[in-house]
């Protein structure tokens, strides 16, 4: 789960860079940049990693982030399989923090700006009443051109630094560990773990991927991510395991075996451990609320 460094200045170096990304998948790897960024995907589906935070993703996600935090979104096993049908589609609207110079995150006004910066540094999903005020006018952003596109942004973040809709990624105090040196090792192993959680998966595996010893590899992974590999793979199983309680109509035993566990108690415990409930806690509540 290492990520690269990687320029969006390249595009326009002290500017508003939006892209409108329609691919068959995102293929962005694991990285992170000094710009701000927001998010706001059209279509699609699959896990989202921000920081140390790892969550499923669904069309609608829309998520603020500060600079240097690092990111990925990944679609789900289907859209690698060259089906047509299926379609990566969002709104990426990157600018760089001090965009609008010292004097002006100077001013008093601009106080909640800074805090807004300072607190998108974890990684921030946007929901409730302030994600339906906010898509449309992302949507509109990519349409508007000279001043009218920076009066536009003022106004989404103006939105930003009032509401209390949101939901925090990463955990707090939360800071990497990475650097230049073999960054594809992880993004490699993250993206053998979205192909292949769902089979039993050894460290001996995944060791051989970086070219370490499972021993060494553990380290590793630990040094970069703050948490072990065996945890990390759990909370990939367990959010997949969310996404099929709330999607299909499995029983849970059936759901838990299909996200590789091979132990329906280790599961239920793993995902009590990682959700705050139990499986059927969980699946009796998205019932009431679809009552």
């Amino acid at each position: 789960m290492k990520p690269i460094l990687i320029k969006v200045g390249a595009f326009a170096d002290n500017q508003i860079t939006i892209i409108e990304r329609s691919d068959p998948y995102f293929n962005t790897p694991f990285h992170f940049h000094p710009e701000c960024e927001l998010v706001y995907v059209t279509e699609s589906n699959g896990k989202r990693i921000v920081g140390d935070s790892i969550e499923s993703f669904d069309v609608g996600d829309m998520v603020f982030l500060g600079p240097h935090i690092p990111h990925v979104w990944y679609n789900d096993e289907s859209y690698y399989k060259n089906n047509e049908a299926l379609k990566a589609r969002s709104v990426v609207i990157y600018f760089p923090k001090d965009i609008f110079g010292d004097k002006f995150y100077g001013l008093p006004e601009t106080k909640a700006l800074t805090d807004l910066f300072h607190r998108a540094q974890r990684g921030m999903k946007i929901i409730g009443p302030t994600y339906d005020l906010l898509k449309d006018q992302i949507l509109q952003l990519p349409k508007k051109e000279g001043l009218e596109r920076i009066i536009s942004l003022l106004s989404i973040l103006k939105v930003l630094t009032e509401t209390r809709d949101v939901q925090y990624l990463a955990s707090t105090g939360y800071s990497h560990a990475f650097n230049a040196k073999d960054n594809h090792k992880i993004d490699e192993v993250f993206k053998y773990v979205m192909s292949n959680f769902s089979k039993e998966i050894s460290l001996q595996d995944v060791a051989s991927i970086t070219n370490l010893s499972p021993q060494s590899f553990c380290r590793f992974f630990k040094n970069r991510t703050k948490k072990s590999f065996v945890q990390f793979l759990n909370e990939v199983r367990i959010g997949h395991a969310c996404k099929r309680l709330t999607e299909e109509d499995w029983s849970i035993a059936e759901i838990a075996y299909s996200c590789g566990f091979k132990n329906l108690s280790n599961f239920n415990r793993f995902f009590k451990e990682i959700v705050g409930k139990t499986p059927k806690e969980y699946k009796n509540e998205l019932r009431l609320k679809e009552a």
